[in-house]
């Protein structure tokens, strides 16, 4: 299967881009969708933008925050670009991934399920490893290893939990320039 990112959509937001890609991800098994707003591009063609992953809430989507927040405003003014994965697998079919609203899908919580039941769901790893590597295979115009991280609600701890594992990997407050 192709692991590559497909564009799916694509809007000019804030003098840059929203688009919202799909590729096959082998960490999870299925295919998974995120956005990256792309802020516009300076007149440097090396330059690299840092980039800001958020990690929506509970039932949520990749479609939320990108959808919702505006905050493509500032990331346009101050040169981030903005990443936001989906927040589960969708489309396994496994029981009871959809029996409640807060387990299974839109609920994969970023951690990496422990029961083979639910082994697709493996969100550390897919935010941690396989979506950095992604990017930073295909998109030239990030620099991950200038990353930050944050969101809301599920996300909101995620990104947190995810941050105090990664001390290395994660920059805070203005040191994303």
């Amino acid at each position: 299967m192709e692991t590559k990112p497909t564009e799916i959509s694509s809007s000019k937001m804030f003098g840059g881009y929203n688009k919202r890609y799909k590729h096959f991800s082998p960490t999870l098994g299925c295919s998974m969708t995120f956005h990256i707003y792309f802020p516009p591009s300076p007149s440097s063609p090396s330059h690299k933008f840092p980039v800001l992953y958020w990690l929506s809430g509970l039932t949520c989507t990749d479609e939320n925050f990108i959808t919702k927040s505006g905050a493509q405003r500032s990331a346009s003014s101050f040169g981030i670009a903005l990443v936001a994965p989906d927040t589960s697998p969708r489309g396994l079919n496994v029981e009871g991934e959809a029996d409640s609203w807060d387990f299974g899908v839109g609920a994969g919580f970023y951690l990496n399920a422990t029961q083979e039941k639910w082994k697709n769901w493996r969100m550390y790893d897919y935010v941690v490893k396989e979506l950095p590597a992604l990017l930073a295979e295909n998109f030239p115009q990030l620099n991950t290893s200038k990353a930050s991280i944050s969101g809301h609600s599920m996300g909101g701890h995620g990104a947190l939990t995810i941050y105090l594992k990664n001390l290395d990997k994660y920059k805070v407050n203005n040191s994303l320039r």
